[in-house]
């Protein structure tokens, strides 16, 4: 009897130790925290190159245009005519830094370290809500989604406060709504709004690249000259565009490993999981060697 009590005493240690031991693994949420924090660094250039692209259009509009160029005039006028956008793009920004902050704060539970709330947002959802689809009348996240948004900034100042722990990254992951909406509205403000710019820029190109085939004969050395600086832009663009579409693979991936991470918190060691998230820092690698040849 004393034998058989043992052997059980044994089984249970050793059942409590792997339980105790798959609850302590979690590797998995810090690379998934790890991963979405690069995603989220590499939005940002995003926005700088949309208020650029803006810029860039119409100081080539003005040079296949106006009878007397200044650049710096010119410069300082699509500044001027720009700047809505920056608005904009200042408010989408605080949006990226709550993803960011989403990703910091499931590190640091992870590490059992006490969260830091880094950024005040309370107004972020009035902004939110007077951005608009380029071209359209239609919200960029719809009201109902923004509800979702103010529960996670709520909870994130709530954490910051409290020792959690571990037993918050539950709670967090539970935020999944909010993540996706989230991450939606800046992939669609990508592809909408920064690529749209990137295409009216190819436009221009073209057009001013006609202008100089016209005056090629009367002015060649100085119509060469610009057509190289052009074909240089143009791959530029080219490169930046490449960066969107990545930008859209990555947030795919990490919609999916937020879904099954949340799905999988009691088993971090399972295989579809670790695949996913494999993929998800297959495609963030690829967004970010991406930026390094567009910018």
């Amino acid at each position: 009897m004393n034998t058989c009590s043992q052997v059980v005493q044994r089984l249970m240690l050793v059942l409590i130790c792997c339980i105790i031991s798959a609850c302590g693994n979690l590797a998995p949420v810090r690379t998934f925290a790890d991963e979405t924090k690069k995603l989220s660094a590499a939005f940002d250039p995003m926005l700088t190159g949309s208020s650029a692209s803006c810029v860039e259009k119409y100081k080539r509009k003005k040079l296949i245009t106006a009878d007397k160029f200044d650049p710096e005039v010119a410069e300082k006028k699509a500044k001027e005519l720009c700047g809505p956008m920056d608005d904009d793009n200042k408010t989408i920004a605080d949006l990226n830094g709550l993803l960011e902050q989403y990703a910091d704060t499931l590190a640091a539970l992870a590490d059992e370290k006490l969260p830091s709330y880094k950024t005040e947002l309370n107004g972020l959802k009035n902004s939110l809500g007077k951005i608009k689809k380029p071209g359209t009348g239609e919200a960029l996240i719809n009201a109902d989604k923004l509800g979702a948004i103010t529960a996670l900034t709520e909870f994130l100042s709530r954490i910051a406060t409290q020792h959690m722990q571990k037993a918050a990254i539950r709670d967090l992951l539970s935020h999944e709504a909010a993540i996706n909406t989230i991450t939606t509205a800046l992939k669609d403000y990508a592809n909408l709004n920064y690529k749209a710019w990137l295409r009216d820029e190819k436009n221009e190109i073209l057009v001013l690249r006609k202008a100089l085939d016209e005056r090629a004969a009367k002015e060649m050395l100085a119509s060469n000259y610009l057509k190289t600086i052009l074909l240089s832009e143009e791959r530029q663009i080219a490169a930046r565009e490449k960066t969107v579409d990545a930008f859209i693979k990555s947030v795919t991936e990490l919609q999916k490993s937020n879904a099954e991470i949340r799905k999988k918190f009691d088993r971090l060691d399972d295989k579809e999981l670790l695949d996913q998230l494999k993929q998800f820092g297959k495609e963030v690698a690829a967004l970010r060697n991406q930026l390094k040849d567009a910018f």
